[in-house]
């Protein structure tokens, strides 16, 4: 056999190797969006005229297990994300934790229109939730919780104002809605190379403007730019700033941000939930994971605003890694938190 065809032949076994070892990592993360494995329960509740449908997700086996209902971020999200939730429902529950979600009104199989919606009726529909979970057959309704993302900082706050969850996990909440505005504007014009003077600039006039916009609220008009019911949805928000109401949560509360969080400033809104909650304990309990973007996932890896500007290699890595794509032990110290509480 001559020295150029062994090469040739070597050069193929190799690129065999690399497919069937590739195929091997993909099934193994792909394994995490797959929730065959669990028990699966359809559970719908009733808001305002609007029928909400969600999904409750049981380990099996698990008597009374404690239950995280998933308050969504912003955005017309159904249950699971676009299926960007599974990895992280697979490990609660692998962990021992019930999770339930649901579409947003006007997404999936609800109806109505979350654009229609106001923090309190969002906070409204997440309490609705919790009444639901706990007339569902095998559910302790002591042990029922929230795990909230992002816009949930002006949700659970106002719950756990108005009734005690057994917990209340908070992960990338802010705090000023005009301020976190403001930060994601910023961290935008950086990455645009844009001069730091004319950035300060750029900042001030649109805080101005949105000011002046969001003042009465009243006109979609002054805000082109807007659909008219997400303008109507911004102005009822533009205000909100849950600083006080933080103070007030009832239950454990864990609040958890990724250092190097994009869309959220977690190192301003971390120093307000310490302080809000002080004396801070295992169940008053404020985290900044290092390493880890506004999702809490590898900030090496993933660290972009918006889901929407990942490249699209990002998205076949985020199935290859399923929950490895979270920062080191970030889900792992939640799903322990919880237990704890659990176990208090």
């Amino acid at each position: 056999m001559t020295h150029k065809k062994r090469m040739y032949l070597c050069s193929i076994a190799i690129a065999f190797v690399a497919i069937i070892w590739a195929a091997t990592w993909m099934a193994r993360g792909m394994s995490d969006f797959d929730l065959s494995d669990h028990t699966q329960r359809q559970v719908s509740f009733k808001v305002e005229g609007a029928v909400l449908s969600g999904t409750l997700v049981t380990p099996n086996n698990t008597i009374a297990p404690p239950i995280a209902i998933v308050v969504h971020g912003d955005g017309a999200q159904d249950r699971f994300s676009n299926s960007g939730y599974l990895p992280l429902i697979n490990t609660l529950v692998d962990a021992g934790i019930g999770v339930f979600s649901w579409d947003k009104a006007g997404v999936g199989n609800s109806t109505g229109n979350w654009l229609h919606q106001t923090m309190n009726d969002r906070a409204d529909e997440a309490i609705a939730a919790a009444n639901a979970i706990a007339s569902v057959d095998g559910v302790d309704p002591n042990q029922i919780g929230f795990l909230g993302f992002s816009q949930a900082g002006w949700v659970l706050p106002r719950v756990a104002n108005t009734m005690t969850p057994a917990f209340t996990v908070l992960v990338g909440g802010a705090v000023s809605w005009r301020d976190q505005g403001t930060y994601f504007s910023r961290i935008e014009l950086v990455s645009q190379g844009i001069a730091p003077d004319l950035i300060e600039s750029r900042l001030l006039d649109r805080t101005l403007n949105y000011d002046a916009v969001f003042a009465s609220a009243s006109d979609p008009s002054r805000a082109p730019e807007m659909d008219p019911d997400r303008f109507r949805f911004v102005a009822g928000a533009y205000w909100e700033d849950s600083t006080d109401l933080i103070a007030e949560m009832k239950g454990p509360i864990l609040a958890v941000w990724g250092a190097d969080d994009l869309n959220v400033d977690a190192k301003a809104d971390s120093a307000t939930y310490r302080q809000q909650l002080m004396p801070i304990t295992d169940a008053r309990h404020v985290l900044v994971i290092p390493d880890a973007t506004h999702a809490l996932l590898r900030a090496n890896l993933f660290n972009y605003q918006l889901v929407d500007d990942w490249p699209w290699y990002n998205q076949y890595l985020f199935i290859g890694m399923g929950r490895t794509a979270y920062a080191e032990n970030a889900i792992g110290l939640i799903a322990d938190w919880i237990l704890k509480q659990n176990d208090n």
